[in-house]
């Protein structure tokens, strides 16, 4: 098994509950592998470990998604607020 797994936008063109089947699938087969996750789509990494966040191909942000939420600025706590997310039922 791959020690790690690299998904570049992986559910880009994919609806909204293949995405989430996907997801399910990662986690369970790649429990013990290291996954990246490049993605635009928050569902697709609100319950990963870290989130990394770049903007202009700068890292500007680099944590767990509840304390980027919590922490209360920023870009991912934005992106969140504003894609409508409960956060304490999400994060």
């Amino acid at each position: 098994q791959a020690k790690i797994v690299i998904l570049d936008e992986a559910t880009a063109a994919i609806d909204h509950d293949t995405d989430q089947l996907l997801q399910q699938v990662v986690r369970s087969e790649f429990a013990s592998s290291t996954v990246l996750t490049i993605a635009h789509r928050l569902d697709t990494v609100l319950d990963c470990d870290r989130i990394l966040v770049f903007d202009q191909g700068h890292l500007v942000q680099n944590d767990t998604p509840a304390a980027l939420v919590h922490a209360g600025t920023g870009i991912f706590f934005e992106l969140v607020t504003e894609g409508g997310y409960s956060l304490d039922k999400q994060l």
